[in-house]
């Protein structure tokens, strides 16, 4: 009896790991949409940097 009770838990478990997962991409969306926008790797404004850097530098 014990051996079908740790089942039902762990079964509950994961389930309840499934529907967190599916509540957190609801939340702040999937994976893939974060990754379709991110241009690379490299954030937009990255090229902006050194620029600034420099002006910064010479004032």
């Amino acid at each position: 009896m014990q051996d079908v009770i740790f089942v039902a838990v762990m079964i509950a478990f994961f389930g309840l790991c499934v529907l967190l997962v599916r509540a957190c991409d609801w939340i702040i969306g999937s994976d893939e949409q974060a990754m379709a926008g991110s241009g690379g790797g490299t954030s937009p404004d990255a090229s902006d940097e050194p620029e600034d850097e420099e002006e910064a530098v010479a004032a």
